[in-house]
């Protein structure tokens, strides 16, 4: 039991993004929510949300059928295609059967009705968190981060980074030892299981992640071994 809570996703790690139009919704969650989130931004439309979503990465995206300037189908569209798997709750004054079919179609996590209590919105966002296994992140720059519950990497907006088994076991290796200059032979044994390897492959391989990431990701000590980019 204890094991389970301690496993809970908190939500003071957390980056929430809400879309809103409505000054009520967007006061409660500012006023009891601000302090709960690592990162919390509120915007009013479909501009600024597809902007924040493709520059930085959210945990999760709560969007309001009251929007301006775009209609709540197409701003659930356009989130969709550009961070695919961002998880959703949906909020509304109005559960029609167009809006709940739309949520459903965007693979929302919930739909919550207004008027809005902020203990029925901290359960959803905190059960969502942990049911869609949006865990904590080894973030990078660029938007780049590895989620360890999903033990994949993405780029900012959910995209997955095609790493193969090498690339990803180096980059793993990397972050377990975040802060320290991993030699050559560790890499051989760890990533490579003690097999034949030059330290041309390796080289090659070191490119190709950066080729697919950012240069700055992995730096180079020249005859010693690798760090890993700090953020």
């Amino acid at each position: 039991m204890l094991k389970t809570l301690k496993n809970i996703r908190k939500l003071y790690n957390a980056k929430l993004l809400v879309v809103s139009s409505d000054e009520e919704v967007k006061n409660t969650i500012e006023t009891k929510f601000d302090d709960y989130f690592k990162e919390l931004k509120l915007v009013n439309d479909l501009n600024q949300a597809t902007h924040l979503v493709q520059e930085h990465s959210f945990d999760m995206i709560i969007i309001d059928t009251d929007i301006n300037t775009k209609d709540f189908d197409a701003t659930c569209n356009r989130i969709t295609q550009v961070a695919p798997t961002l998880p959703k709750i949906i909020i509304s004054s109005n559960a029609t059967n167009e809006n709940i079919v739309v949520a459903i179609n965007n693979s929302a996590y919930t739909f919550l009705t207004k008027p809005l209590r902020a203990e029925d919105i901290r359960l959803s966002i905190i059960m969502c968190l942990n049911q869609t296994k949006r865990g904590d992140k080894v973030e990078f720059q660029n938007g780049i981060y590895f989620d360890e519950y999903r033990d994949q990497f993405f780029k900012a907006g959910g995209v997955l980074i095609d790493f193969t088994r090498l690339e990803k076991g180096f980059m793993k290796l990397l972050i377990s030892k975040r802060g320290e200059l991993v030699d050559y032979d560790t890499i051989k044994n760890v990533v490579w299981k003690g097999k034949n390897m030059s330290i041309y492959t390796m080289r090659n391989i070191v490119n190709k992640i950066r080729q697919k990431t950012y240069y700055e990701i992995i730096r180079n000590h020249s005859n010693k071994g690798y760090t890993l980019d700090e953020n």
